[in-house]
């Protein structure tokens, strides 16, 4: 009876640091996305210096609500043109790149996700590239619940297989 009792202990020891960490992922995440803010939706205006240099850009999200990014040297973009030729950069780098590809985005509607902090942009990608990175936590959290309550349900059906056998040997031995 000690052993199974050492066991269930065990057992419970594990699954709460499983809930644990998962907990801790979910938070991390929540809070990660909290600092640092994403949003996605259309191209809806491109402004440049007289260079033709990207200084800011407007998106238009789903609920039709605009807001306007101003950039830093070290924005990021992971852009598509029409083709699928992808271009990465930053806004160091290339900033006239950065305004074409803005202004074709917008001609053909493609819509895009935006990370930034403060009203700066951090990275400017396809659409479907922002959306794995906000994801992944909750995956994770999902797939340890998901197995913590498969080895529960296991550890429960084998407890309740030695109370039966148990229970077997001792007819067989009032029996025989």
């Amino acid at each position: 009876m000690t052993i199974t009792t050492n066991r269930a202990g065990a057992f419970r020891v594990a699954f709460a640091l499983i809930v644990a960490l998962s907990l801790s992922v979910v938070l991390a995440q929540t809070s990660s996305a909290q600092g640092n803010s994403v949003v996605s939706g259309i191209v809806v205006g491109v402004q440049t210096d007289e260079s033709g240099n990207l200084i800011q850009f407007a998106l238009s999200d789903s609920s039709g609500q605009v807001t306007t990014f101003k950039l830093s040297a070290a924005t990021k973009y992971g852009l598509e043109n029409q083709a699928g030729d992808r271009w990465v950069s930053t806004q160091g780098e290339d900033a006239s790149e950065a305004a074409r590809r803005l202004r074709d985005h917008r001609e053909r509607f493609a819509p895009i996700t935006v990370s930034f902090e403060n009203g700066i942009a951090s990275s400017v990608v396809e659409r479907e590239e922002g959306k794995l990175e906000t994801n992944l936590g909750y995956l994770f959290t999902v797939f340890a619940i998901t197995w913590a309550l498969f080895f529960t349900y296991v550890l429960y059906m084998g407890r309740k297989q030695r109370v039966l056998q148990y229970e077997i040997a001792k007819l067989k031995g009032i029996i025989g």
